[in-house]
């Protein structure tokens, strides 16, 4: 790969920082010598970045006083909209993602837009549709139907417009992605199951593996600890190998009847929600968790500390995630050419080790 020139550094550096507030109006921007000093680089290198600024209208160099931005005369000079699409609101976490991104526009010329597609892909599809270069400036979406939404994303990058996914990626685009440590989250949870005496050990999702990346990197993870530890894979029994007459509270409970029967002791379920539903049910049956079965979950959500007994899971960190996806869009706004250069991130996850799986020997929790 050809090595980026010294002064486009410096130039893509300075503008970025124009872009996302860090020099404002007005304000001044280092001298030639103190960039020069910086990036251990020659004047002319530094003066270059500065008139390439000035020429293009992002800053006035004054002889004599320097370099000052002048936001009103640039053609980037209004206030720009990021578009975010979620399903949900208030759903494991999703407001913090909010958090995240609101925290990272602050003191930006950049306002953001959200909206919420109900858990309906035909309104997902809709408001993707109606998005263009001309309507936002940047797209973060949490593809919750990504196989619907090819098609479409594919169309905004190709129109150039800067697009982070959040959570789960569109297999095929190349499209940044910013999620948890998926793979990382399911393997630590799936070992600390097996470390506390667990030899059957079932994972439960009703997602689809091919849909959601999210949940088929922490089914991987919690494959690679069975491996690992020369446990068996078992075919296991699943939610909807049931009648179609019974509803769904009977079908929960069928389920879990034929897990305990064919020697389960421990369930890892791809969500909290998922998980307390299972333990709600399983209580109801005269349960005694984690006695009868041990449960462990993925997102760490605020009732995930409320139940009883209280939810071992993985946490994500949804505010970083935000945060994090919002810095990549930024950049990718400042320099269209990155599109193609920028890698998806994982955020880190942490295990939460709690009262819901039963313990060889007393593990610290908190």
């Amino acid at each position: 790969m050809k090595k980026e020139p010294l002064y486009k550094v410096i130039y893509d550096s300075l503008k970025t920082k124009i872009l996302n507030g860090t020099f404002p109006f007005n304000s001044q921007l280092p001298t030639e010598k103190e960039l020069s000093d910086q990036y251990k680089v020659s004047r002319i290198t530094s003066k270059r970045a500065l008139n390439d600024l000035a020429e293009e209208g992002y800053i006035k160099r004054i002889s004599g006083k320097g370099s000052f931005v002048i936001l009103e005369k640039q053609p980037l000079a209004k206030t720009f909209n990021i578009t975010l699409l979620l399903p949900f609101f208030k759903n494991a976490g999703l407001e913090q993602y909010v958090q995240g991104i609101s925290d990272c526009l602050k003191s930006t010329p950049f306002q953001l837009t959200i909206h919420y597609t109900q858990e309906d892909p035909l309104k997902q599809r809709q408001l993707i549709h109606s998005l263009s270069k001309e309507t936002c400036d940047g797209l973060i979406l949490y593809p919750d139907f990504p196989s619907t939404l090819v098609d479409l994303v594919y169309n905004l990058y190709l129109d150039d417009l800067p697009i982070v996914l959040l959570d789960k990626e569109l297999v095929g685009l190349p499209v940044p992605v910013i999620s948890s440590a998926n793979f990382q989250g399911g393997y630590e949870a799936t070992v600390y199951a097996i470390r506390q005496g667990h030899k059957k050990i079932l994972f439960f999702s009703l997602a689809s593996l091919l849909e959601n990346t999210a949940v088929k990197n922490r089914y991987l993870g919690y494959l690679k600890a069975l491996h690992e530890y020369n446990i068996k894979l078992d075919i296991g029994p699943y939610l909807n190998d049931r009648p179609l007459t019974m509803d769904q509270n009977q079908l929960i409970q069928s389920f879990l009847e034929t897990t305990k029967k064919q020697g389960y002791t421990c369930i890892f379920v791809e969500h909290d929600v998922l998980a307390m539903e299972l333990i709600s049910t399983a209580a109801n049956m005269g349960w005694d968790i984690p006695t009868d079965m041990s449960f462990i979950g993925f997102d760490d959500i605020s009732l995930a500390r409320m139940i009883t007994p209280k939810l071992t899971t993985v946490k994500q960190d949804f505010y970083q995630i935000g945060y994090t996806a919002t810095e990549i869009l930024l950049s990718m706004i400042a320099d269209s050419a990155k599109k193609d250069t920028l890698r998806s991130i994982e955020v880190s996850a942490k295990l939460r080790v709690r009262e819901s799986v039963q313990t060889k020997y007393e593990a610290k929790r908190d």
